[in-house]
């Protein structure tokens, strides 16, 4: 018994340090879907339907996404696979007719112990490698406990209850590229500094290092989309010292190629130096 409770205090200490690291998305474009106001929004939804209309409303701050460049948002669509307990939730962007590009994944899936997790798992193009994040142990929650992991259950949220009623049929989403629903607001993209300052990870939501789906990934892997056409918009991040252009300023640029071996500066000290040795 004290064995058990050592077990699990080292896991709660363990997921309270992820929750304190700061996770930031691997390109520009990830920064353009919020990945933590998704999880926010799927409990506050009453179904997929619902869910699928919210994350393209402009209102909720989710969606800023131009994969295409043609300036304008792009619509982001809802794709439901289910095998047995397990859910797994495709949120793909449309960028044409027959291109589009899968930015995440929320995996949900029913435990022996009928609790339920739910994670989503930004697509590895767009957010980088291990990019989930998942509810947040807050009062009031019903932590669930595993052998490796602790994680939130969500058998009480609305879609989810919806989700996991017998007999339902899976959600099938009548998105498509052209012609837009009537719901979605065809507009430009808020601009890139005015979009980050807007940005916010509320506490509950947290990061996460390891997946609770058994069975998710598996199910996934042979049906992920992605475009050659997103990968090249998608803006590799600009680091904190870079300002809002990517890669190194020019004054570090200078400072670089001054301090190169090979840089016409360095040459000549290095001929200066050696023509007083020769002097000597």
């Amino acid at each position: 018994m004290r064995i058990t409770r050592i077990t699990i205090t080292l896991l709660l200490a363990t997921v309270i340090i992820a929750k304190a690291q700061d996770q930031t998305p691997a390109t520009e474009a990830g920064e353009d879907f919020d990945l933590y106001r998704v999880v926010e929004l799927f409990e506050e939804v009453e179904d997929l339907e619902e869910f699928e209309e919210k994350i393209n409303d402009e209102e909720t701050e989710i969606n800023n996404l131009d994969l295409n460049k043609d300036d304008e948002i792009d619509i982001v669509k809802v794709i439901e696979y289910q095998e047995g307990e397990t859910h797994v939730l495709v949120l793909q962007a449309l960028l044409s007719e027959t291109d589009a590009q899968d930015m995440a994944t929320i995996e949900i899936e029913k435990h022996s112990d009928g609790e339920i997790s739910l994670q989503v798992i930004g697509d590895p193009d767009i957010y980088g490698p291990d990019y989930i994040v998942e509810p947040a142990k807050e009062e009031g929650s019903i932590a669930a406990y595993r052998p490796m992991a602790v994680f939130v259950s969500v058998r009480l949220w609305p879609p989810v209850v919806v989700m996991f009623r017998p007999g339902r049929v899976v959600f099938r989403s009548a998105v498509v590229f052209r012609p837009r629903p009537p719901w979605f607001r065809v507009r430009r993209p808020i601009a890139r500094s005015s979009w980050r300052a807007r940005a916010r990870h509320s506490p509950r939501v947290a990061h996460s290092r390891a997946r609770h789906s058994a069975r998710g990934r598996n199910m996934y892997s042979n049906k992920r989309k992605t475009s050659a056409v997103a990968r090249n918009n998608a803006g590799p991040k600009p680091g904190p010292n870079t300002g809002p252009n990517t890669g190194p300023s020019h004054s570090n640029q200078k400072k670089k190629a001054a301090a190169s071996p090979a840089s016409p500066n360095n040459q000549k000290k290095k001929g200066a130096s050696q023509s007083k040795k020769r002097k000597h």
